[in-house]
């Protein structure tokens, strides 16, 4: 070789080595920069005529492997989703309290069975009385607040989930613009630009979001799509939307693919929802709908079973001495609504000792009411009709009765007031008593009618105070929508018709049936959804019957999420609450002159086999129908989020565990290692000296040759 050959290979190892230097000085500067992937210098030899002349830097890789980079992405988009769910579990735990604290409604119950039992010896002592009533009192502000933290927290996590969507559409556009970036880059020769360091922290942020699968592509861009193949970024990209909602109605999230040039629209927008497997958004949306919305429902569940069972219970039995007036809850009935009641009811008026003064035997399949066995009072089969004859004879021996806003109250005047049932043709309707029908001595409340088995037939008008609209959504927790239907509801349809235009909407998806036995409503889906895990939701409705506020799904509990109303503002009665002394806690003795005295305490024996006593308990969140006690009932929703809330523990354990392996294998792939970069340095600052050296060296030498004469 000559000299100038040597000259060309120290000239051009000079300049890569100075190139290789940089790289390995920008890689030890990035030592500690996130999501950056370290380069590698791949060097190559110069010749020609098939002689070495020198070297030079063939490639600088950025060392990147696709199958730890999408390991770590599903393992950030898993361990995101059940962060997400373990924050939210924190807050439920706290509401609900533990088994056996002060707090829990199971406690709070076994207060109540507690102080009824005190109370036996001494059923009418104002102190005895005043504590069995402030338990009650308890528990149902403990329900109440439940129900109305669940629903803050529903809302909270809608609306984080709102973030999260929001969030998620910048990125996925980010990802978009740095895919041109990089494709424009490559074009001009550059194939180690800092924006595949800055897409891949952009895609690492997204994958905290949603789970995605990124395919990378000849021209340097990557394709992003769901796990199941949804586009998110190609050669156009998905804008995602979502609006939140409230009160255990949510919506679903939208993605409209769009074009990247013009940002117009392309096609119609997808449900993303049922397509995200992991990650933030799933983490809440699972919690959203599956946990807190099963959770409210089991609370619903659970207060509507308590307020049926004290409520029959305590219509059954009498105060001592017996409460002068009786307002009843707004059964959502009109006036004008057929009576169906069937079987005899006796309202008896007596004076502060307990002595019965006056009856007014009604005879509901006579249709005639009877004051002290002599006067006899016609009346026809409507409520209203009723209420009216009703009134004529308790108003002949000082008492009266009203019927308004869906509300049935009796006055006894002067006198007290006891309803009792003849044992074998007691009053009812639809199976259910006349005092509780209509709530006249209720001890628990409810914002919504607790009775759903109306007693209503199809010919009964519907009574709209106006026209209106129920609109339904068909919908599983996974966020999968198979319709949503919109049913105007006119106010000249009967209860026959509004079914009717409720089935023609649901089509092949199903059918609501009204029960001609108990005027209630239920719902049938087809097996493909029932099998789905499909739920017909109430979404919105804005029909109200006459002046009694109440809609036509809050009449029939129509909708999966209706039974959670059961727990909103969930009380005592106002007027027990108020006066303690109105608890019944007697049982009244037809036939005895005596009706009811100051120590019996019947009532309260009655109340207190409500502890072991089985109740019915239809389907909610996650809990089967079942029959079972009150408490047992209780603490099988504490045991239902207790052991979700285990599972979301352990799978956060397995799936940081896992994130924090692959971030381990990825950084050792791809990561800095500061020793390994020192050392390359002196490789690369030992070659630049020994190519010096060869500089200065040829310089002397042909130095030597030109002084030669």
């Amino acid at each position: 070789m000559g000299l100038n050959g040597i000259l060309s290979g120290a000239l051009t190892s000079l300049q890569a080595n100075t190139s290789a230097l940089k790289v390995t000085s920008q890689n030890i500067a990035n030592l500690n920069t996130a999501n950056y992937a370290r380069r590698v210098v791949d060097f190559g030899n110069l010749g020609a005529a098939g002689s070495p002349v020198g070297v030079t830097i063939e490639d600088v890789r950025r060392v990147s492997d696709q199958y730890l980079t999408q390991e770590a992405l599903t393992a950030t988009s898993t361990s995101n989703q059940y962060n997400a769910q373990s924050t939210a579990f924190d807050q439920i735990n706290t509401f609900l309290g533990a088994p056996g604290d002060g707090t829990a409604l199971t406690t709070k119950l076994n207060n109540i069975f507690t102080a009824l039992g005190a109370a036996q010896l001494s059923p009418t002592a104002s102190v005895n009385q005043g504590s069995i009533v402030n338990s009650m009192k308890s528990l149902a502000s403990s329900i109440s607040s439940l129900s109305g933290s669940l629903d803050s927290l529903g809302n909270q996590t809608d609306a984080q989930l709102g973030q999260s969507v929001q969030q998620a559409s910048t990125l996925i556009k980010q990802v978009y613009d740095y895919n041109q970036l990089i494709k424009t880059a490559g074009a001009h020769g550059n194939q180690d630009t800092t924006y595949l360091d800055q897409r891949d922290a952009a895609l690492n942020s997204l994958s905290q979001q949603m789970d995605i699968k990124v395919t990378p592509q000849d021209d340097g861009s990557v394709l992003v799509t769901t796990q199941d193949g949804l586009n998110l970024v190609s050669d156009s990209y998905a804008t995602l939307s979502y609006t939140p909602g409230g009160n255990g109605v949510y919506g679903t999230i939208q993605a409209q693919d769009t074009n990247g040039s013009s940002g117009n629209p392309i096609g119609t927008p997808q449900a993303l929802d049922s397509h995200l497997t992991s990650g933030t958004m799933r983490g809440l949306i699972d919690m959203r709908d599956a946990t807190i919305g099963g959770l409210k429902a089991e609370v619903g569940n659970f207060a509507k079973t308590v307020a049926q069972s004290f409520n029959q219970v305590h219509n059954s039995n009498s105060a001592y001495p017996a409460p002068t007036t009786m307002d009843g809850s707004n059964t959502g009935l009109l006036a004008s609504d057929s009576l169906n009641f069937s079987g005899q009811t006796t309202i008896s008026l007596t004076d502060s000792s307990g002595t019965e003064q006056h009856t007014a035997a009604i005879d509901f399949t006579a249709g005639t009411i009877t004051v002290d066995g002599s006067s006899t009072y016609g009346f026809g089969n409507s409520i209203g009709a009723f209420a009216t004859q009703l009134d004529s004879a308790l108003q002949s021996v000082g008492g009266s009765a009203s019927f308004a806003d869906g509300q049935m109250s009796l006055n006894g005047g002067s006198n007290g007031l006891v309803i009792t049932n003849p044992t074998a043709t007691a009053g009812q309707r639809a199976g259910t008593g006349f005092s509780q029908f209509f709530g006249l001595n209720n001890l628990f409340t409810t914002s919504v009618p607790n009775i759903t088995t109306t007693g209503m037939v199809a010919g009964d008008n519907l009574g709209l105070a106006a026209d209106g609209q129920v609109n339904f959504i068909l919908k599983n927790t996974a966020g999968d929508v198979a319709t949503k239907i919109n049913v105007p509801i006119t106010a000249g349809m009967t209860v026959g018709d509004a079914v009717s235009a409720i089935n023609t909407a649901l089509g092949s998806y199903g059918s609501v049936s009204l029960s001609p036995t108990d005027g209630s409503i239920s719902v049938n889906l087809a097996s493909k959804y029932t099998n789905g895990g499909y739920q017909l939701q109430v979404s919105s409705d804005t029909t109200s019957r006459g002046t009694t506020g109440i809609s036509l799904t809050e009449l029939f509990g129509l909708g999966a999420n209706t039974v959670g109303q059961q727990a909103v503002d969930f009380s005592v009665n106002d007027a027990i609450a108020n006066n303690p002394s109105r608890i019944a806690l007697g049982k009244a003795m037809p036939g005895s002159n005596q009706l009811i005295g100051s120590g019996n305490s019947d009532g309260l024996m009655a109340l207190q086999a409500l502890a072991s006593g089985k109740q019915s308990f239809s389907k909610a969140g996650s809990l089967a129908a079942q029959t079972s006690s009150l408490g047992d009932y209780a603490s099988a929703v504490y045991q239902d989020i207790a052991t979700k809330s285990s599972d979301v523990t352990s799978n956060q354990t397995t799936q940081t565990d896992r994130l924090t392996e692959a971030q381990s294998r990825l950084s050792s792939n791809s990561g800095v290692n500061l020793d390994e970069e020192l050392s390359n340095m002196i490789i690369y600052q030992r070659s630049y000296s020994a190519s010096a050296r060869l500089l200065t060296t040829v310089g002397e030498l042909y130095d030597t040759l030109l002084a030669i004469k």
